[in-house]
């Protein structure tokens, strides 16, 4: 008779979660979506976690191993309750409050794609001005104080955030001065295009601690200056590859978001470049460009709402959505293959991004909050405004974002990968009025996981396991 191993005495199951990605040699790569665990196993083990029969007769040891990384579970657990309850638990942790603030929409570039700029002739939204400024920071500590958060996390956006150096500086040193009384981290970082840096701001920088900066290259030089150029036209490729290296020089942690773009196939000249100047430590992030005369017909059409006869134009800067993938492949594989470092993969975030949690705000110059910084100065994407001495108003759309748990839409119920995926990016489900959206996913893909593994474990690799 089969030995149980349930707490009450029934049966163990695998989780629905479970995906294998078979390797040589009879091998595997075993991760959990829901628990983020990554195990290599050979086919005994695989076996001893499908079969019934091979499984009711492990030890209790490794039960309880494969149990505590979320593998096998009770057999009349319901994982998607679990999911649910983690899901509301990450949405409404305090812990995870922090901030985005864009101390002005304005930038120094024209780059052809970008949303964000002024129409010619226009000057579009001022720089925060100082009685914005001062509400901002007094709603800041005030959320701080009040969910007692142990770090401030605060990330300058933009625009170009550099535009406006004295009130990012006046804004470290208001909340670093505030988080040293109250025994809290200040911890920052840049969302920049990294062309105005200079070494008495670096000097500056110092004083805190900076998380990281984020910056942004197309492609090598000659593609990078066709999409991003400064507004005389010209390209920013050699001030951005120069300022990388200067904050790479300083001890600061870059990450180069390449995005996805037509010419993707021409990712391999950048790293040879980036090595070839000495810029091999960095961290190389993936980020598709939307075009919004197309992105929004293509997801339509995918889901089959696209009415007939609409056709979708082709983009001067985006491939297709069915090339996405491909793309970013592609590119990560490069990435790799020329040693620069990766982020781990995001398995088990149960979010789609950080835009789905209650403590995630994104701040204009006016004082206008928003759930996600793509829909920035979008009005009717709006979800409150920092009023003065720092009193919050959410408005209704504040509700309804927050109201996008993904466990309760059928499709994702029945997805093994909804916990890495969470239902898709939320801005782009409402822009297009999908309740979900598998193309815009966090998910980085089963390629993805084994290069990580394989960079990060290259010898001990056939026994590499991640918690």
């Amino acid at each position: 008779m089969p030995v149980s191993h349930g707490e009450g005495g029934g049966a163990l199951n695998p989780s629905q979660y479970n995906r294998y990605i078979p390797l040589e040699k009879g091998e595997y790569i075993l991760y959990n979506a829901l628990s983020g665990a990554i195990l290599m196993v050979d086919q005994d083990t695989k076996d001893s976690i499908d079969i019934q029969e091979k499984r009711n007769r492990l030890p209790h040891e490794i039960v309880n191993h494969f149990k505590e990384n979320g593998l096998i579970v009770e057999s009349d657990e319901d994982e998607l309750l679990l999911i649910r309850n983690k899901y509301y638990m990450r949405c409404y942790d305090p812990l995870l409050l922090a901030f985005f603030v864009a101390p002005t929409t304005r930038c120094n570039l024209s780059c052809g794609y970008c949303w964000l700029k002024a129409p010619t002739g226009k000057k579009g939204v001022p720089p925060m001005s100082v009685p914005t400024l001062k509400n901002v920071l007094c709603f800041m500590k005030k959320r701080a104080s009040d969910l007692n958060v142990t770090d401030l996390r605060t990330t300058f956006c933009g625009g170009e955030p550099l535009i406006a150096k004295t009130i990012v500086l006046h804004m470290l040193r208001d909340l670093s001065q505030w988080s040293e009384e109250h025994s809290v981290s200040l911890v920052s970082g840049f969302h920049t295009n990294c062309t105005l840096f200079d070494q008495p701001f670096i000097d500056e920088l110092h004083r805190y601690y900076i998380n990281s900066v984020r910056t942004t290259v197309d492609g090598p030089q000659q593609v990078h200056d066709n999409y991003r150029y400064y507004r005389n036209g010209k390209g920013t490729y050699e001030d951005v590859i120069s300022n990388i290296g200067l904050l790479v020089d300083e001890g600061i942690k870059v990450i180069v978001q390449y995005n996805i773009n037509r010419h993707y196939g021409r990712a391999p000249e950048l790293f040879d470049d980036l090595i070839e100047r000495g810029l091999q430590n960095i961290t190389v992030d993936c980020h598709r460009l939307y075009d919004p005369s197309s992105a929004v017909l293509e997801v339509k059409n995918a889901y089959g709402g696209l009415e007939e006869g609409v056709i979708i134009p082709q983009s001067e800067f985006t491939p297709p959505f069915k090339e996405v993938n491909e793309a970013k492949n592609y590119i990560y594989d490069w990435a790799f293959t020329k040693g620069f470092k990766l982020h781990p993969p995001k398995l088990g975030s149960l979010t789609p991004c950080n835009g789905a949690l209650n403590y995630h705000y994104v701040i204009d110059p006016l004082g206008d909050v928003y759930k996600c910084s793509v829909s920035m100065l979008l009005k009717f994407m709006q979800v409150g405004h920092i009023h003065k001495d720092g009193n919050f108003e959410q408005y209704p759309l504040f509700y309804e974002w927050m109201d996008s748990d993904p466990t309760y839409i059928r499709e994702c119920q029945k997805c093994d990968l909804l916990p890495s995926c969470g239902g898709g990016c939320i801005l782009a489900r409402k822009l297009a009025q999908r309740p979900f959206l598998c193309e815009v996913s966090p998910f980085c893909g089963e390629e993805y996981i084994e290069r990580y593994l394989r960079q990060k474990y290259p010898e001990e690799f056939k026994s590499a396991k991640i918690d």
